[in-house]
């Protein structure tokens, strides 16, 4: 997963360009919020926030807690996103024993015995069409899933 996000993330500085010499970047929104799955929280899933339209920055990433919860970081450091709009990822790949995969787990997705457990629709950043909107004042931001893979 974070090889994937490296070379998402290589990818969308690239389409944005190296921007101004200010080393601050954009400012960034606190961005927290809850994934649902089925109506119920969804633990231990990772979230991208991949910017779209005009949104600077680089976006964001996090985990789900045992509630569901999660509070965005920033790709080069800090908490948050700048206010934008987003095509957004979760993915939740569990191992054979039915855990997760440690957070940080650098292991390609080819090479890792971890298989996704969401329909592609929802964690495949090519097939993805959830979208978010991060506001100034940082509303949180509910994801509901389920498991025909449909969107709200």
């Amino acid at each position: 997963m974070l090889v994937r996000l490296l070379i998402l993330t290589f990818f969308v500085a690239t389409l944005h360009g190296c921007g101004g010499s200010s080393d601050e970047g954009p400012e960034l929104v606190p961005v927290s919020g809850v994934v649902k799955f089925d109506g119920q929280p969804l633990a231990n899933a990772d979230i991208n926030f991949i910017p779209t339209e005009t949104t600077a920055g680089l976006g964001g990433f996090a985990r789900t807690d045992n509630n569901g919860k999660f509070e965005l970081t920033y790709v080069r450091s800090g908490s948050g996103a700048p206010a934008g709009q987003y095509k957004v990822t979760v993915s939740r790949r569990l191992l054979p024993d039915g855990n997760p995969i440690p957070e940080g787990d650098e292991t390609p997705p080819i090479e890792s015995p971890a298989r996704e457990t969401l329909p592609a629709v929802y964690s495949d950043s090519e097939r993805s069409e959830l979208t978010a909107v991060v506001e100034k004042g940082g509303k949180p931001i509910e994801i509901n899933l389920d498991s025909k893979g449909t969107l709200p």
